[in-house]
């Protein structure tokens, strides 16, 4: 590719000199001027856009820096009197088989270690629609993602044909710079010229500008609405820490989806598991990473539906879950004996409510050990009886375990593992000891390939000792620890290694609601110079934002001098303790059943959707939580985890009659399902209250009904791209994916989307009797009354939302596949079929529907059944391997938006009966018996 020359900057700007004297007022407000962007002929680059920006911090901090305070803009920051340059200059440049090699060098020290030198940087084209641009050491090796934990994507053997994309790049000589370009419009998408690289051994700093009023999502895992606004301070480190708000949280994932209001969108993956903080201001982006390189992915879309699609090929396509593990979930912290979980489940069938999975938290364990059973109050024989029971209605049962295993000798699980050699090791070549729930406690090394055979045999002995349940819940896997890095004793903690900050004293005992002991140790503030001269895993020399008040790296987790397999630090490899134990999780379930896994994991990181669903960990009950749990599953979807859900009712503290009203209906459309609350909290099971039961039996009607059309999402998200398929990667999904180009779908994070053709406008306050809910274009139909809600297209209406109502409507154009619905998904499976078909203002429609057994890993014998609607025709085109003779027939077939009256109808050219609402223009063609087999034509006129 051809280079491009950094643009010049402005003389003024570069005549500024640097003062000595800090927060010259004077220099301030010059360069506060030039601070504002400029228009360029190619490449829009802010002014002064060299110094280095901070934010999140006060007035105060930043003159105690030197630096000039800007809060004139709406969104304050910080940024130096003088250009800092770039650090790195372009010494050579080479062509490759797929692009372009760099060599950079730099004799330079940045503010957290010297500058490593030479870097090399390599372009290379990848598809038509990705581009990768790795920069690292080539002289020494430096921690990267295994390939093993996460895929590298197979690299071609020749350039793509028609890439989307163009790079550039600096010259010789020049202070080095890349911008990637959309080739359809000449867009900017991703360009760091005029910022700074800053590479040292254990702090990495790149930027990229950011067009004017940005839309960007992603980047998680946090509490926080969708969108990422300016002056966002975003840290990535997974931390066991009850959902606060704009704080690091379980789970890492480095990408994010840029949306430009000409609808086009790309993504940026940055593969890279080190702590990181990820700074947004209003022109730019900033990673500040403290370890490994730089290994970009840029995925060009342009459809956002496409953009995550491209990104799932990389981290690995999510997970064909269980048919089973859609239905409805119910669990607690604290059901206090086996009897007590017997009666939710009859409690459940009185009350006729839905239920297909029964989970138990650690309460069933043997002093909170895994792979036992309480013997007093879950004694096995108990146990396996009501599983038993659960199993021959068609129901399932889930156990929690948590990675940290006892160190108590006599205990099977322990002594395996150190026999076997599995475990953490701390710096002296010593098993790490932590403590989690049991007391003191071993983690199984999931890096090491010897711990998955350890840990499969543990499941099995489990499952055929003790009790066959039917999936996993894994918890704690951040991992959470109750001591702040390694522990001597129950109570206390062990002296920390040199250069470690010392750690406050763990509490005594630690708190029911699985948050880990309150109290973090303070890492050093951002700019001090608290680090050792040499490499300093404990307290590097720039402190990401952890726990939101820069706690250390330690906090409630293993010391980063831990050791895993090979010789990997903790401090490398933290943020993928949760993603291992899930892939091994996985593993041995399907090896051990035979079938589909399930799997519920805390913490995740790219790629954990081929293994895991996830929930949103310990949210609480409120309103709040009740909205922040839309924006979190939406982001989910992009991470490539869409069964995904929230803790129906909220975990932490008591719930209300309405709220938890409020929240089943919710609920019931989350990809993933489960009511769950803490131990020590009223009961909320939806039939506690009548008015909630009533609500859960109608909405979970609707769910149950509707499962074909989420089985069926879960299919094209899970099955590779192919050449001519619709893009689809998501289960729900943000309005925006559908309607790009309608700005007022960006900010749009109280609905969502399930698929293409169900829109969900939930009541997310108190007392609240409406929704106000907006309508992109297209035609609208009510789900309970068929009738047309908006067909203008971008209005918002107010809609009447009493307590035992939640909004659904119907998007125009889509056809949805129905099941009769039952009180399991094993029942509901044996039910005829019906088609929903909503027509757009043209009168199409378009669906489809994916059928197999359920559970098969093959996911063979199937049917794929493609239906489309127009001019007055509805066909259904079979792909049939061999199942669809055990499918149910359809039955019924309802058409809404017919325009005139129909006289009459015909199937495959016979006449059926038929009936016509001409109030609602719904035509219903009520007495069918069609093999799913069976292509068919139906007409009307």
């Amino acid at each position: 590719m051809d280079g491009l020359i950094d643009p010049k900057i402005d003389q003024e700007s570069v005549s500024i000199e640097a003062k000595t004297v800090s927060n010259d007022a004077s220099l301030c407000n010059k360069l506060r001027h030039h601070l504002k962007p400029k228009k360029r002929p190619l490449i829009d680059i802010p002014v002064g856009a060299k110094r280095k920006r901070y934010v999140g911090i006060d007035e105060y901090e930043c003159e105690s820096k030197g630096c000039c305070w800007e809060a004139t803009s709406g969104q304050p920051y910080c940024f130096e009197q003088s250009d800092s340059g770039s650090s790195f200059v372009v010494s050579s440049v080479a062509s490759t088989t797929l692009g372009v090699k760099l060599t950079l060098t730099s004799n330079e020290s940045t503010e957290y270690g010297q500058n490593i030198s030479p870097l090399v940087v390599e372009f290379s084209s990848e598809t038509n629609d990705r581009l990768h641009v790795k920069v690292y050491d080539p002289n020494n090796a430096r921690w990267e993602v295994p390939a093993n934990v996460s895929p590298i994507p197979i690299p071609p053997s020749v350039t793509p044909t028609s890439p989307q994309f163009t790079y550039q790049y600096a010259q010789v000589g020049q202070p080095f710079f890349f911008t990637v370009i959309r080739n359809s419009t000449s867009e900017v998408l991703f360009s760091t010229a005029g910022t700074s690289l800053q590479f040292a051994d254990q702090y990495l700093e790149l930027s990229t500008t950011l067009p004017t009023n940005y839309n960007i999502y992603g980047l998680g895992e946090h509490v926080r609405p969708l969108r990422i606004s300016p002056g966002s301070s975003l840290t990535l480190w997974n931390l066991d820490i009850p959902d606060p708000v704009n704080i690091n949280l379980y789970g890492s994932h480095p990408f994010y989806l840029d949306l430009r209001p000409s609808g086009d969108a790309h993504g940026v993956f940055l593969r890279n598991c080190n702590g990181m903080d990820v700074t947004t201001d209003t022109n730019l982006l900033t990673y500040k990473i403290i370890g490994g390189i730089l290994d970009f992915y840029f995925m060009l879309g342009p459809e956002p539906e496409a953009v995550v699609q491209q990104y799932h090929e990389i981290i690995g396509r999510p997970h064909m879950p269980p048919y089973w593990s859609l239905g409805w979930h119910q669990c607690r912290y604290g059901y206090p004996n086996i009897q007590a979980v017997e009666e939710v489940v009859s409690n459940y069938s009185t009350n006729k409510i839905p239920l297909d999975t029964m989970w138990t938290d650690i309460d069933y364990m043997d002093a909170y050990k895994d792979f036992t059973l309480d013997p007093v109050n879950y004694p096995a024989s108990q146990v396996q009886s009501f599983v038993s029971d659960l199993h021959s209605k068609g129901m399932r049962y889930v156990v929690i375990v948590d990675p940290g295993i006892a160190t108590e000798t006599g205990y099977e699980p322990y002594d395996d593992g150190v026999q076997q050699g599995i475990f953490i090791k701390d710096q002296n070549g010593n098993i790490f000891v932590g403590k989690v729930w049991p007391g003191l406690c071993a983690f199984p090394d999931f890096l090491n390939p010897a711990t998955t055979p350890y840990w499969q045999t543990q499941i099995a002995k489990f499952r055929s000792n003790l009790v066959d349940v039917d999936g996993l819940w894994i918890d704690m896997n951040e991992a959470s620890n109750f001591c702040n890095g390694a522990c001597s004793d129950a109570t206390d903690d062990e002296d920390t290694p040199p250069c470690s900050p010392a750690d406050p004293p763990v509490a005594d005992d630690p708190p029911e609601n699985h948050a880990g002991a309150n109290g973090l140790p303070p890492g050093p503030s951002e700019g001090t110079d608290t680090r050792c001269t040499q490499f300093s895993p404990n307290n590097p020399p720039y402190a990401i934002n952890n726990s939101g008040g820069r706690a250390a790296l330690n906090a409630k987790t293993l010391d980063m001098t831990a050791v895993h397999y090979q010789g990997v630090l903790e401090y490398n490899c933290k943020n993928l303790y949760g993603h291992t134990e899930a892939i091994a999780t996985h593993t041995a379930l399907e090896n051990i059943i035979g079938k589909r896994s399930f799997v519920l994991s805390r913490s995740t990181w790219p790629g954990s959707g081929a293994y895991t669903a996830h929930w949103t960990g310990d949210n609480s009950a409120s309103y709040d939580d009740l909205y922040y749990s839309i924006p979190g599953i939406l982001n989910f979807q992009l991470f490539g985890i869409p069964h995904v859900g929230a803790d129906i009712c909220g975990f932490n503290g008591g719930t209300t009659e309405e709220l938890c009203s409020r929240w089943t209906q919710l609920g019931a459309f989350y990809p993933f399902a489960r009511n769950h609350n803490a131990k020590g909290q009223a009961p909320q099971e939806p039939y506690v209250w009548s008015s909630v039961a009533a609500i859960a039996r109608d909405v979970l009607a609707i769910r149950y009904s509707i499962l074909p059309y989420y089985y069926t999402l879960f299919y094209k998200a899970h099955r590779p791209i192919s050449p001519g398929n619709v893009p689809a990667a998501t289960v729900v999904r943000p309005l925006f994916f559908e309607f790009p180009t309608d700005p007022k779908t960006y900010d749009i994070d109280q609905q969502f989307l399930v698929g293409s053709g169900l829109l969900i406008s939930p009541v997310l306050q108190q007392g609240a009797t409406s929704v106000s809910a907006y309508f992109p274009a297209g035609k609208w139909y009510d789900w309970y009354s068929h009738e047309v809600v908006s067909s203008a297209g971008g209005e918002t209406k107010e809609l009447p939302t009493p307590i035992d109502h939640i909004q659904i409507q119907v998007r125009g154009g889509t056809v949805i596949p129905l099941q009769s619905p039952a009180l399991t998904t094993a029942a509901s499976r044996s039910n005829s079929f019906s088609l929903l078909v909503a027509l757009d203002t043209a009168g199409n429609a378009t669906g489809d529907l994916y059928l197999d057994d359920g559970e098969s890993l093959s996911m063979t014998p199937y049917t794929f059944i493609e239906y489309q609607a127009t001019n007055s025709n509805l066909t259904a085109t079979v792909t049939d391997t061999g199942y669809a003779a055990n499918c149910p027939p359809l039955t019924s077939v309802t058409i809404i938006g017919v325009d005139g009256t129909p006289s009459q109808a015909e199937l495959n050219g016979a006449a059926i009966d038929f009936k016509f609402n001409s109030a609602t223009s719904e035509l219903v063609l009520p007495s069918l018996d069609v093999k799913m087999s069976s292509q068919f034509v139906i007409t009307w006129e």
